[in-house]
This record gives structure tokens, C-alpha cells and sequence, in this order.
């Protein structure tokens, strides 16, 4: 699969060729205190999953104790566009948590930010 990262975003750094992550699915009706968490500005360096609740992967990555379901990926190519990277990502293994919930979407109001 494939996710388009900002090139200004922390994250952006930790995704280049070879690394693991995982990639996180949220629950609608429970994702909105997770996704303002996440959405928050950091300072360099700080702990963003400070006083989230997780439990490791396979790969070492966090998983989210409250997620419907995560992915555990390695990036296998990234493609530069314009102010975004789409990083070309394979999984390696996942699990559904909650298989009676349904994914959250998140619809911005406006496409040129976020």
C-alpha cells in the first residue's frame, strides 16, 4: 500500500527505505481524542506516544491498545511529489483487535491544509 507523508512532518524522517512501522487503524466513535493527540505540534525530541496506551509489535513499533486494527510495515520505495513523499510500503503482518467496529475517516473541511 501507500501513504503520503508531508515533507515538514517529524514522521517523514523515520520512513526511508527499510524502516518498520506501524501503521495504526482507529475506531469511529473513539479516534477523535487519539487524533487530536497525534495531530498536536511536539517539541523536538519529545515522547509523542507519552501517556498513550501501547504495546509493542513484531517489528518494535507501537501499537495502539485502543486501535480497531494495525498493519506492521516496511518501506520498500518512496517517489518525491511536490511537497509530499508517497512512500510505497509492504506489510508484514497485522491483526484486526475489534472486528465488530468500523474504521474512522477523518474529512477535512479544506484540502489545503490540515
Amino acid at each position: 500500500f501507500t501513504v503520503a507523508v508531508a515533507k515538514d512532518r517529524a514522521i517523514e524522517s523515520l520512513m526511508q527505505v527499510g524502516d518498520q512501522f506501524v501503521l495504526n487503524i482507529l475506531e469511529e466513535g473513539k479516534h477523535l481524542p487519539l487524533m487530536k493527540h497525534f495531530l498536536k505540534r511536539f517539541a523536538p525530541g519529545a515522547d509523542r506516544f507519552a501517556g498513550v496506551r501501547t504495546r509493542p509489535a513484531h517489528n518494535g513499533s507501537p501499537i495502539l491498545a485502543d486501535a480497531l486494527a494495525y498493519l506492521e510495515c516496511e518501506v520498500a520505495r518512496r517517489m518525491e511529489v511536490s511537497d509530499h513523499w508517497i512512500v510505497y510500503c509492504t506489510v508484514q503482518d497485522g491483526k484486526v483487535s475489534h472486528p465488530d467496529g468500523l474504521t474512522a475517516v477523518h474529512h477535512r473541511k479544506v484540502g489545503n491544509y490540515y
